[in-house]
């Protein structure tokens, strides 16, 4: 069987004669064209063989970009470098009760809550590379219930001074115990005390 494309376009002069190409084929799937139609089909080149290549931004900007979630929001203005890493699954930061507790020890301690970077960790989980990169901390404390903290690899015993990575960390994790004018939490804020007077100087 035979096919017949008949062509006229601009490419050739109004005094040729109509260019006839004939092709043989079987169907549809094996429909066979010359070197010269498939050539008037696309008359600009999609692929050059011999022009450069296609900037390696250009390629890279036509795919999907994957950006990662560097930001860490905290509640203070982390004047001194000293973080508060703090897990409460139904506030932004922290419960107002807790923020009061936590207001009195920075006083006793000479700082403010702008000296801090005080961080919510249930509803943002934090990468110590990260936190290191965006906040400098020289200071961290893992405040009440566990704080989520990806990239550290070892336990730091309750209430003492831990150094890793040239961070002091520590932990306080009986912080609602020991906001109670009781004797348990008297005696927890006397044993936080001794670690902050070798912290902060006092």
């Amino acid at each position: 069987m035979l096919f017949l494309i008949l062509q006229r376009n601009k490419t050739f002069p109004e005094h040729t004669k109509p260019l006839i190409l004939f092709s043989e084929y079987m169907g549809i799937n094996d429909l066979k064209l010359s070197d010269a139609v498939v050539a008037s089909l696309y008359r600009e080149t999609l692929v050059s063989r011999d022009g450069p290549a296609p900037p390696e931004n250009a390629l890279k900007s036509a795919l999907p970009l994957e950006i990662a979630d560097t930001e860490i929001p905290f509640l203070g203005k982390n004047l001194r470098s000293i973080c508060f890493l703090v897990s409460y699954p139904d506030v932004e930061f922290i419960p107002e009760e807790q923020l009061s507790f936590l207001l009195k020890i920075l006083q006793a301690c000479k700082c403010r809550l702008d000296d801090i970077a005080l961080i919510n960790t249930k509803n943002h989980p934090v990468d110590i590379n990260n936190l290191k990169s965006r906040l400098n901390p020289r200071i961290i404390f893992l405040w009440g219930e566990t704080p989520i903290v990806n990239g550290i690899d070892q336990e730091f015993p309750d209430m003492t001074i831990s150094t890793w990575k040239s961070i002091s960390f520590v932990p306080v994790r009986q912080v609602e115990l020991m906001s109670r004018n009781n004797p348990e939490g008297l005696a927890l804020k006397r044993n936080l005390w001794v670690s902050l007077k070798k912290l902060f100087n006092l």
